[in-house]
């Protein structure tokens, strides 16, 4: 996680409105209908010009970097060379968007681009603001000379044209920057250099940003607490602020950690007591608004909160239910600490071999923690012998010349003290040569050490090399992997029922499809075969990957077995060849054939007779009529392999009414964890509410009972991932 992205929010307002309220739930795009309303506006026949700048506006007002990103890249096609306002703009939205999705070197080379019509505009202000989009990703990417060279450029600009907010927004950016790089006393300043222009342009919001930075920059904890008390009593009456929202959760998150580390250090419960209150107020919103490393901070504030009371085993189940978010935006420092507070707390449970585990795990993320801090720690250390040495010098100087005129004084005194003075001097003389001797020594040490330091910076810089080399190789894999999944969604999509096909044989219809991951194990076709109007709906075993291969090999399959009036009159029969042909098809090199199987259900409407054939395999479905529910169970076994087989599947018949509607479905949506339980884990939907949602909602356009369908389930999962393949059709007769 970009841990630059509070600042970042700052300039995001300027074209971005992301006001919500946090404990909502439904986290779709506020701008959406903004979007939709200006997609509306335009038609094949406008101008080109009037399109790039629709498409301009979208990107500028939508609030996700993948819509930003799509219509500013649309609106590049339709722009005009010379219209260099409107190709600023969307080079910089490009740039943001990028930004936002963690690849700063996409967004460095756009915000360049945007630079340079900025300049040939000339204006100020907008090259300023390039500025800092460039510092910020130079940040990004460790380039430490650039960062401040390009910050220290719009600071001036701002400067000379009188933007006390920019300018106070910079000054915090390069503060943010500093402390990121071990520079705290040099981030303080500028930390305090903002909150004197925010106060004077009275904007509380980022006022009460800046002491949150400063308390949290501050290693007097008493004076870290006095800040973070000042950015909360701002923030208190302010509700309906996402930025505000966001640094407020930050600030309690820092209070909660200095009480608990003041408790820790005092033994003072009320400091715990205190943490815990500001633990209570964060809650699940961080969790909810996806900061997963900072939601990973706050259980280990409250698994030491625990701790200190001697409840360890709750506060090892906290860090072991929440170590699920130790993913790839936790930095390994963080990871660190995880690993090293569940190694305390082992040891405290007697469990000292986990204990030990947990050590030796805390010790590897320490080392991988290789950075420009370390090395500035290096620099200043060496800095500090260099300032020694010199004071030394000035000491052995001063104390010379001190000597010296002990020496004339005694002169003056007469010729009967010259034997005196000449032992005098003979013993200085031994002193100094001591002295200097002594100081060389300490030169040659110190020189030494300093070669010691260097050989150590250039060992840390190269595994720093090696380590950044690694990572850009694992981005390259990742990309590729994703855009060949995403490659194969495609073709997934292609292979089963476009919807046209599906109003087409089922003029009335809902279909409900949502795959757990890129693609899919749950599958659906309809056909008509005849007079028969044939539905098939299948669950594959497992998901993603796994599944799509086993999809697309039943849907191949269907291809042949359903095709005639006399096999859509016999669903039982289909369900035998394909289990024959799982059977025969999924044979393995090795010894062992490969248990794969697919839960299915195939339903043939004779609209004329008004009657059903289907056969099902380990699925349920329902007619509902009236407002009750019609129970359809086939057989209890798999197309696929299993323990005990029956030799045929069975074709079955309902009669049917005009108004009946029939649902089929995989076991994804009753599977799927939530409710407002207080476990983490969450519990299951149930086949019985899903019956109670359709029996109460089956008389409604089949529209609406899809965009209930769809708000129930994610009211339900209540910030839970989804955990299988969703698939429900719903037929009216």
């Amino acid at each position: 996680m970009k841990k630059f992205v509070f600042s970042l929010f700052l300039t995001l307002t300027a074209f971005c409105v992301l006001a919500q309220d946090t404990d909502n739930k439904d986290y779709a795009d506020p701008t959406q209908p903004l979007v939709d309303s200006i997609l509306a506006l335009i038609t094949p026949d406008m101008p080109d010009t009037a399109k790039a700048r629709q498409y301009r506006n979208i990107g500028k007002i939508s609030g996700t970097p993948d819509t930003v990103l799509k219509y500013s890249t649309l609106s590049l096609e339709y722009c005009n060379d010379s219209d260099w306002q409107l190709l600023s703009d969307n080079y910089d939205f490009i740039s943001w968007s990028y930004y936002m999705k963690n690849e700063p070197r996409p967004s460095l080379d756009n915000i360049f681009k945007a630079l340079s019509f900025s300049e040939k505009l000339n204006e100020k202000k907008l090259i300023a603001n390039c500025y800092v989009s460039i510092a910020k990703c130079y940040s990004e990417l460790n380039y430490r000379d650039s960062t401040f060279h390009y910050f220290n450029k719009a600071v001036d600009i701002y400067t000379e044209i009188n933007d006390t907010a920019e300018l106070a927004y910079t000054l915090r950016s390069i503060g943010f920057a500093k402390q990121s790089l071990g520079f705290t006393q040099s981030a303080i300043e500028y930390y305090t250099k903002a909150v004197e222009l925010d106060s004077a342009v009275n904007n509380i919001t980022y006022l009460a940003g800046d002491y949150k930075y400063l308390g949290m920059a501050m290693n007097d904890k008493r004076r870290t607490l006095v800040y973070l008390k000042k950015s909360l009593s701002l923030l208190e009456p302010i509700n309906d602020d996402y930025y505000a929202n966001i640094i407020k959760n930050e600030t309690l998150q820092g209070l909660a950690s200095t009480y608990m580390k003041i408790a820790k250090e005092t033994n003072v419960k009320e400091y715990a007591d205190s943490a815990y209150i500001y633990i209570k107020r964060i809650g699940n919103t961080l969790l909810q608004l996806g900061e997963y490393d900072y939601h990973l901070i706050i259980c280990q504030i409250y698994a030491e909160y625990l701790s200190f009371y001697g409840k360890n085993k709750e506060a090892l189940n906290v860090l072991l239910e929440n170590e699920k978010y130790l993913d790839d935006d936790v930095n390994n420092n963080e990871i660190a600490e995880y690993y090293e507070l569940l190694s305390e707390i082992y040891t405290k449970l007697g469990e000292y071999k986990k204990a030990l585990a947990c050590y030796k795990k805390m010790h590897e993320y320490k080392t991988a923690y290789v950075n420009d801090s370390t090395l500035n720690v290096l620099a200043d250390f060496q800095t500090e012998q260099t300032v020694k040495i010199h004071e030394a010098e000035k000491r052995e100087l001063e104390a010379e010349t001190h000597r010296l005129e002990t020496i004339r004084s005694s002169l003056i005194i007469g010729l009967v003290l010259v034997l005196s003075v000449v032992v005098l001097i003979f013993r200085m003389l031994i002193i100094r040569r001591k002295a200097n001797e002594e100081l060389l020594h300490k030169n040659q040490k110190l020189d030494q050490q300093n070669a010691e330091i260097l050989a150590q910076r250039e060992e840390i810089e190269a595994q720093r090399d090696v380590i950044t080399n690694q990572w850009h190789e694992v981005d390259n894999i990742n990309k590729k992997l994703i855009d060949s999944i995403n490659y194969a969604r495609r073709i997934q999509y292609a292979a089963i029922s476009l919807k046209t096909e599906v109003d087409k044989v089922f003029p009335r219809n809902m279909v409900f499809y949502r795959p757990c991951d890129i693609v899919s194990g749950d599958f659906y076709r309809v056909a008509q075969c005849g007079k028969y109007r044939v539905l098939i709906i299948a669950d594959c075993t497992g998901h993603g990957i796994p599944g799509a291969f086993l999809s697309m090999l039943g849907i191949s399959a269907l291809k042949e077995f359903c095709v005639t009036e006399e096999d859509a009159a016999n669903p039982g029969t289909i369900l035998d060849r394909m289990r024959n042909f799982i059977k025969s098809t999924l044979v393995s090199d090795l010894k062992d054939a490969i248990d794969e199987s697919m839960d299915m259900t195939i339903c043939s409407f004779d609209l004329e007779a008004m009657e059903m054939r289907y056969a099902i395999a380990n699925q349920t479905a329902f007619v509902i009529r009236d407002g009750k529910a019609i129970k359809l169970q086939g057989d209890r076994m798999p197309v696929g392999r299993y323990i005990i087989e029956k030799e045929h599947f069975t074709t079955q018949t309902i009669p049917l009414q005009k108004g009946d509607a029939v649902y089929c479905f995989s076991d994804g949506i009753q599977d799927q964890l939530g409710g407002d339980s207080a476990n983490e884990i969450g519990e299951k939907f149930l086949q019985k509410n899903l019956i109670n949602f359709l029996t109460d909602n089956y008389d409604k356009p089949f529209d609406t009972q899809q965009k209930l369908l769809d708000k129930t389930i994610t009211n339900w999962s209540n910030g839970r991932p989804q955990i299988d393949d969703m698939t429900l059709i719903g037929i009216k007769v």
